[in-house]
């Protein structure tokens, strides 16, 4: 997320379940050669849904040089699949696929 222009300190990031919001305020005031003052105001509003399946406890946010904020989670460990034997029934008339008709013809004409 492109946060440029903004320090750590005038960031904040905040997570509610899957969703992360990043907020930025930044004032800045400074004086003109004339004796004028010249007031920045600055504000950011970002909002993010993670996907699914990350582990929404291990979020880390990061600040890179170039103005970028990664937002980063692991995925959750999958939990092994129990596997089951699945019984395989023989079927007559409808339910025969194509192949078995081809054998049929075959045995039919001595093949």
């Amino acid at each position: 997320m492109d946060v440029a222009g903004f320090s750590p300190e005038e960031l904040t990031a905040r997570q509610e379940g899957r969703k992360v919001t990043v907020t930025g305020r930044r004032e800045k005031q400074s004086a003109g050669e004339d004796g004028s003052s010249f007031q920045e105001y600055r504000e950011l509003l970002r909002e993010m849904l993670l996907p699914a399946g990350l582990d929404l406890e291990a979020v880390t946010c990061s600040l890179c040089s170039d103005g970028q904020l990664r937002i980063e989670a692991p995925c959750l460990a999958l939990q092994p699949a129990e596997g089951k034997a699945i019984s395989i029934s023989v079927q007559a008339g409808e339910g025969a696929t194509q192949g078995d008709t081809a054998a049929k013809e075959e045995k039919e004409l001595g093949r």
